[in-house]
Formats: C-alpha cells, sequence, structure tokens
C-alpha cells in the first residue's frame, strides 16, 4: 500500500529541500574579458571575487497567434535570451571598471567613430556557478559570445559611510548553455 504524503507535513516539506535548498549567496561570476583587453587574466580572477549580486540568465519564448475563423491558435516563437546584468564591488585601483571601459572601447572608441569589427575579439564567454554551503558546484550557466552594452555610472555621495563603491554591467550573449554539476565537486 502506497504512503499518502500530507502537504501539511513539515518533514514532507524539509525532505523536499535536499541539503538545504540552494542559498543565493552562494556564486561565483567569472566574466572572461577578451584577450585585447590589457591584463586580462587578472581581470577574469578579479571578477569571480568582486562580483556581489549577479542572476542566473533567463529566457522568453515569444508567441506566435495563428489566427482561424475568428480563434487565436497560440503557437511557440522564437527563443530570447534576457540581458545579463551584475553589480561588481569597485576597489581602489578601479581594476574591473577599467577592464570593462577598455573593452567598451574596443567595441567603439570613445574619440572615433572606429572599433572591432570582428565578433571575435570582442565577444567572450560569462559563467555563472552556483555553489552549495561547502564550496561545492550545483549548477553552471555558460553564456556565450557576450559583450557589455551598458556600465552603470558610479554615484559618489558625502553621506555613504561605512559602504563600498559599486556600479552595475549589462551584458548582451547569444545564448546560454548549463549543466549540473555532480555533487562534491569543488571549484
Amino acid at each position: 500500500m502506497a504512503t499518502i504524503v500530507s502537504p501539511f507535513s513539515i518533514n514532507s516539506f524539509k525532505a523536499q529541500l535536499k541539503n538545504g535548498g540552494a542559498r543565493p549567496n552562494q556564486f561565483q561570476v567569472t566574466i572572461n574579458f577578451p584577450q585585447l583587453v590589457a591584463q586580462n587574466t587578472v581581470l577574469n580572477r578579479a571578477s569571480s571575487f568582486l562580483v556581489s549580486i549577479a542572476e542566473m540568465p533567463g529566457q522568453t519564448i515569444g508567441v506566435t497567434p495563428v489566427f482561424y475563423r475568428g480563434r487565436e491558435l497560440k503557437m511557440a516563437g522564437d527563443k530570447v535570451f534576457a540581458p545579463f546584468t551584475c553589480t561588481i564591488l569597485n576597489d581602489t585601483d578601479f581594476t574591473i571598471r577599467q577592464g570593462l571601459d577598455e573593452w567598451m572601447n574596443l567595441i567603439e572608441s570613445n574619440q572615433f567613430k572606429t572599433g572591432a569589427t570582428n565578433p571575435v575579439n570582442y565577444q567572450t564567454t560569462i559563467t555563472v556557478t552556483q555553489l552549495d554551503r561547502q564550496g561545492s558546484v550545483l549548477r553552471e550557466y555558460e553564456m556565450t559570445d557576450a559583450f557589455p552594452t551598458d556600465i552603470s555610472p558610479i554615484g559618489l555621495d558625502f553621506a555613504a559611510n561605512d559602504q563600498l563603491s559599486t556600479f552595475s554591467a549589462t551584458f548582451q550573449y547569444q545564448q546560454f548553455t548549463y549543466r549540473n554539476v555532480p555533487v562534491g565537486t569543488r571549484l
């Protein structure tokens, strides 16, 4: 005879939260800066520590309406990937900020109407990794052919005591892949 699981049982609820559930503050983002940006390996490593707010990428499938005798039939349309936005802690060397400024200047010069024309030179990958409380990888998303489209201003404020300077960056990308990682795999 099958055991009936009560939706009101706290133990049934707890059993669904394997390993205590995924925590939103256990993550790592690696922004792989293009080869043409100076000190790209330093920047890649810095992004793993200084990206303080991020998100796993989202996706939307559009709807294609088809009409038949006054009725609307909804068919699946094209997939669209939402932009990736993250918040970055600013260090006193402006390490990541300078790298993003160089990257955007590579795409289009601040002085001249010139820039990289081959996407291979300015598109790269960004990886978002969800970790468990022991630092093991749970799931990884890799956004391919990513490039920055917006760097926010850095707010300055005499009253902003006991805070670090932050800014946000928004990236577009072509697609993402994801994978679940076997439990116990560490970064």
